[in-house]
């Protein structure tokens, strides 16, 4: 067992009030195996994955933060579907999963095999659709989708499985030692935590001040239980084409669509982007949210794009930021048991009077397309932002080799005509 660090801790305990499962979608053509026995083989290499063998193990008291225990994959943890179905209700049968978060003590991860698919984008016969569903815990975008790379390219061969076979004297023993371990690092790990928020106190007069946010949409809503999932799925040229990374076309795509949808066109609008940090990674999830500005009140769009681009890379060099390392370091050291007090005295009731961004857009590149299910090459990859109390609407970019796949996450109490904001994102991105 290995302790879990504190941003990994923090996204588990916060999936406790605002499931936060990420579900990585990779649409195959179809191979000549039955999905049966794809499944089957990915079931194999699953116990060749060292990160598909752990999951969360509680500490008693929460006196410090959880634990990855080693564990075999269960026999259902890859799960078929074999009814012939259309892209729609592959879509429809994945916002049911949403629906059904894992519990990560369990399982950290389950994969769910669809097939035969027809009607996918961009695919002119059957396909394969493998969605695995993972607890964020287990890693971020970057993280999650190295995980799952390392999984369909390990050999399919049969691993002497680890022993599951745990007597309740030894269950005892460990969470008496976890325990111990707990109340004995709370009091260095709170003087260390108290003097890092001194630091932070003294560098926070001469820190630039943050963007002040946004007024909330009515976008900005609880979504309720119900999600509905959209998806266009275009080659890297074609959004490339004037020069602009994939997230910067997006963005500009998406400050058209956006306030045409809202029908507000005089004021302010931003989004929240994924920042992935730089540096070696001290946790799973090594990342960040940061405000991006849209600059709607720009009538040309070329140069809309490139003010864009310019507020995405000021974000990331914010990172360096003395005053965001330190608070960093001062989130590591905190003590578990507070840690997890201030998750759960976040207030998710109360309406926000700001918004980071009005929407949420995560940004993750998967690598070369040099993956295949049993010889099925990989068509596209998509993924879906989970949503909040304060975001009705999120969008995910994810690209594998040449094709970029855009996500849309909404719920209908939201956005009950979501085609229509489908529509005009599509026609931003293809003009």
């Amino acid at each position: 067992m290995h302790r879990m660090a504190a941003a990994d801790a923090a996204s588990y305990w916060m999936s406790r009030r605002i499931p936060n499962d990420q579900l990585l979608v990779y649409c195959f053509a179809a191979p000549s195996s039955s999905v049966e026995d794809c499944a089957a083989r990915l079931w194999l290499r699953a116990a060749l994955v060292d990160d598909l063998c752990l999951r969360i193990r509680d500490v008693p008291g929460t006196v410090d933060r959880p634990y990855w225990e080693s564990v075999s994959p269960a026999d259902d943890q890859v799960r078929v579907d074999s009814t012939r179905r259309t892209w729609s209700s592959c879509l429809a049968e994945i916002t049911g999963l949403i629906a059904r978060p894992l519990d990560p003590t369990r399982a950290a991860w389950r994969a769910h095999l669809f097939g035969p698919v027809v009607d996918a984008p961009g695919a002119a016969g059957d396909v394969y659709v493998v969605v695995v569903q993972m607890c964020h815990a287990l890693g971020d975008g970057r993280r999650a989708s190295e995980i799952v790379r390392e999984w369909f390219t390990a050999p399919a061969t049969l691993r002497r499985p680890a022993s599951t076979v745990r007597s309740s004297g030894r269950e005892l023993l460990v969470d008496a030692g976890t325990f111990l371990g707990g109340v004995l690092r709370f009091p260095g790990e709170f003087v260390t935590t108290a003097r890092r928020g001194f630091r932070v106190a003294r560098l926070a007069p001469a820190s630039a001040p943050g963007p002040s946010g946004y007024p909330p949409t009515r976008l900005n809503t609880p979504p309720g239980p119900r999600r509905t999932l959209r998806v266009l799925v275009f080659d890297r040229d074609h959004l490339t084409r004037r020069g602009q990374p994939v997230t910067v076309a997006v963005l500009a795509a998406i400050s058209a669509a956006l306030p045409e949808y809202l029908g507000e066109n005089g004021r302010r609008f931003g989004v929240e982007l994924t920042i992935g940090r730089t540096g070696e990674p001290q946790a799973r999830n090594h990342f960040r949210n940061a405000a991006v500005d849209l600059h709607v009140d720009v009538d040309d769009l070329v140069e809309r794009a490139r003010l864009i681009g310019a507020e995405v890379a000021a974000a990331r060099a914010a990172e360096a930021d003395p005053v965001r390392l330190a608070q960093c370091r001062a989130s590591e050291s905190t003590p578990a048991i507070l840690a997890r007090w201030g998750i759960g005295a976040v207030d998710l009731e109360t309406p926000p009077e700001t918004v980071t961004g009005v929407t949420v857009v995560s940004s993750v590149d998967r690598g070369a397309a040099d993956i295949d299910l049993d010889g099925g090459e990989i068509l596209f990859t998509t993924g879906f932002p989970a949503l909040s109390p304060a975001q009705g609407l999120t969008h995910g970019v994810h690209g594998i080799g040449d094709r970029i796949a855009l996500s849309v996450i909404t719920s209908p109490e939201v956005m009950g005509d979501v085609d229509r904001y489908v529509e005009l994102l599509g026609g931003a991105l293809s003009g």
